[in-house]
C-alpha cells in the first residue's frame, strides 16, 4: 500500500473543510482537533483525535469533499495513506459490506447535522480542547 510517515507541527492543518479527499492518516503520535467553521466563520469543535486513531476516512468512503477542519495541537506522526491505494483495497471488500458501512456513516453524519443546527454543543469535548491548548501553550 502506498503510505509515507509524515509530520505537523502544531498549527499545521492536515485537512480543510471542503477540499477533496486525497488521503486518509492513521495518527502515531500527538493530538490533533477536529472543527468546522460555522456560518459567521466561528470555529465548532467536532472532535479530538489521538494516537491509534485515524482522520480522512468518511470523505474517502463517501466520495465527498473533507466535512470538517483537522489541525494539529502538539506535534504529530502520521501515516499517510493515499486515496488510490485505499480503492484498491476497498475493491475486495464485499459490495454489501461497503453499503452498509456506507449506510452507517450517512446516518451518523445526518444526526451530527441535527445536533449541530440545534445548537447541541459537547462541553465535555470544548473542555479537553481547552486543556490541551494550555499544556501546550505552557510547554
Amino acid at each position: 500500500m502506498d503510505s509515507n510517515t509524515v509530520s505537523f507541527n502544531p498549527g499545521d492543518y492536515l485537512i480543510r473543510e471542503k477540499t477533496n479527499c486525497d488521503a486518509i492518516y492513521i495518527i502515531k503520535e500527538g493530538q490533533l482537533e477536529v472543527f468546522r467553521t460555522g456560518p459567521n466563520g466561528e470555529k465548532v469543535p467536532v472532535g479530538l483525535i489521538s494516537s491509534g486513531q485515524y482522520v480522512g476516512e468518511t470523505a474517502l468512503l463517501l466520495d465527498k469533499p473533507y466535512s470538517s477542519n483537522v489541525v494539529a495541537l502538539t506535534p504529530v506522526k502520521a501515516v499517510k495513506l493515499a486515496r488510490g491505494a485505499m480503492e484498491t483495497q476497498l475493491k475486495q471488500v464485499p459490495p454489501w459490506l461497503l453499503a452498509l458501512t456506507k449506510g452507517l456513516i450517512d446516518r451518523l453524519q445526518n444526526q451530527n447535522e441535527i445536533m449541530r443546527k440545534n445548537g447541541w454543543v459537547d462541553e465535555q469535548l470544548a473542555s479537553r480542547l481547552k486543556t490541551i491548548e494550555d499544556k501546550f501553550k505552557k510547554a
